[in-house]
């Protein structure tokens, strides 16, 4: 891909509106952190990485941009023009500048590209919207022949002028050779007392076009955590919309919560009340739900999972999950693995065809083919000081509430008799009983009745 613009992310506001000790730009949406978005499309606009413009007060940003963006300093808070105005000499190019703001995450490409044909012969191209909630947004003032002017920003209209309807989106487009001398000659002179890159605009040597965007939602600024929630549910809606164009039934997408990255194949069908996070990849045919969560899961097709729990694990094809269950990080089911309800999964790795019970807890065990886990059975993996694995291999019966000691291994087609303690490896076809004779006293409960302690 050729070089496009250059791109400059303003991403060094204070955020002080949203109330938190994390900076704005790092608060999560869709399951990334608004800047990521940013990113992202300046990268693959641009066909390089940009420069993310970043306070000195919050180191946290400029560590999670590292390898992803060039990150320059604004030593103190005096606006978005002083912002730009940070930008070292060495990236003073005299061609197109990509200009966005962090805390717009929801900017498609498609109107980025708009801008930057737009800007072609102009000084700069501005996206501007109507129909939005107005405050806080500078208005847009055109001359007659549909240039912009200027941009007069809301605490500083006059009361009484007559006030367009039409507003600053925050994303431009300028020429590099005319930007960068205006950009120096930028005051104070306004309510804030701050440097304007809105006043860049009335400063530019040549017109200044504007772009009016059809959808108001993708210029959503964020600001404070209402604003965050609105954006949240905009971008789950494009979320469900394309999951939908591509062949996956959503039930009720009012109750259904997918996050931005996340894939399902076709034909799949997706029940009520279900949240998936993450990097989380699904195949053909699954159902999942309701209310299931699924976090940074890989699955494989055909998939049926109920109201259950999965965190960063790995499905094969025909896995069937029950209700309740949970899978935690580091677990691996092959093909036609099958989970009952109430049973835990953890660090560990289930091989095709095995089976869990329900009320079962799987715990740091290699298990191999074929393998059944009865209901209630435990492995105990944790001495009180050191974790321990237990390997079962194929063809292995373990019964109902048997208990297995770590470290274990079971040989292959062995059995451990139903409500059985085992501490010591049972070989290959074996038959493992580890449990008191049965003692029956006559007469007890009749005499517990009367008080006879005898």
């Amino acid at each position: 891909m050729a070089d496009g613009p250059r791109a400059v992310i303003l991403a060094a506001g204070n955020g002080t509106r949203m109330r938190s000790a994390r900076p704005k730009v790092l608060h999560a949406l869709g399951g990334r952190s608004l800047i990521d978005y940013s990113v992202e499309l300046a990268t693959e606009v641009c066909g390089r990485r940009p420069l993310v413009v970043v306070s000195p007060l919050q180191p946290a940003v400029a560590a999670h941009l590292d390898g992803c963006a060039d990150v320059v300093i604004q030593p103190q808070p005096l606006g978005t023009g002083d912002a730009v105005r940070a930008v070292p000499a060495a990236f003073r190019k005299p061609g197109p500048v990509l200009v966005l703001n962090a805390d717009v995450p929801l900017l498609r490409r498609e109107t980025v590209d708009r801008l930057i044909d737009a800007a072609m012969g102009h000084a700069c191209a501005l996206l501007t919207v109507k129909d939005v909630e107005k405050r806080g947004l500078g208005r847009v003032y055109r001359n007659a022949v549909g240039d912009v002017e200027c941009i007069v920003e809301e605490r500083d209209l006059v009361d009484g002028a007559v006030v367009p309807d039409e507003c600053n989106a925050g994303s431009y487009v300028f020429d590099g050779s005319r930007l960068w001398p205006a950009i120096e000659r930028l005051t104070r002179d306004n309510v804030q007392g701050e440097y304007y890159l809105t006043d860049v605009v009335a400063l530019l040597d040549g017109p200044v076009a504007a772009v009016l965007t059809s959808d108001p939602g993708e210029t959503l600024g964020i600001n404070d955590r209402r604003q965050l929630a609105a954006a949240e549910a905009e971008l789950r809606r494009r979320t469900l919309d394309r999951l939908m164009l591509a062949g996956v039934t959503i039930e009720d997408p009012a109750t259904t919560y997918i996050d931005a990255l996340v894939e399902i194949g076709e034909d799949s069908v997706v029940h009520p009340m279900i949240v998936v996070r993450g990097a989380t990849h699904l195949g053909r045919e699954c159902e999942i739900g309701p209310m299931a969560q699924l976090t940074d899961v890989r699955g494989g097709d055909r998939l049926h999972i109920g109201a259950s729990v999965l965190e960063a694990c790995e499905l094969g094809d025909d896995v069937v999950i029950g209700h309740f269950d949970r899978v935690r990080p580091h677990s691996r089911l092959h093909s036609r693995v099958s989970l009952g309800t109430h049973a835990e999964v953890k660090n560990s790795t289930l091989g095709t065809g095995s089976r869990v019970g329900h009320f079962a807890c799987v715990l740091d065990s290699d298990i191999g083919q074929d393998v059944n886990i009865g209901a209630g059975a435990v492995t105990c993996n944790y001495d009180g000081a050191v974790k321990h694995r237990i390997a079962v291999e194929d063809g292995v019966f373990v019964g109902t509430n048997a208990t297995l000691v770590a470290p274990l291994r079971l040989g292959a087609g062995s059995y451990v008799a139903a409500g059985s303690l085992v501490n010591q490896d049972v070989p290959a076809g074996a038959l493992a009983v580890g449990r008191a004779r049965q003692r029956n006293i006559e007469d007890w409960a009749v005499r517990r009745r009367r008080g006879d302690r005898g």
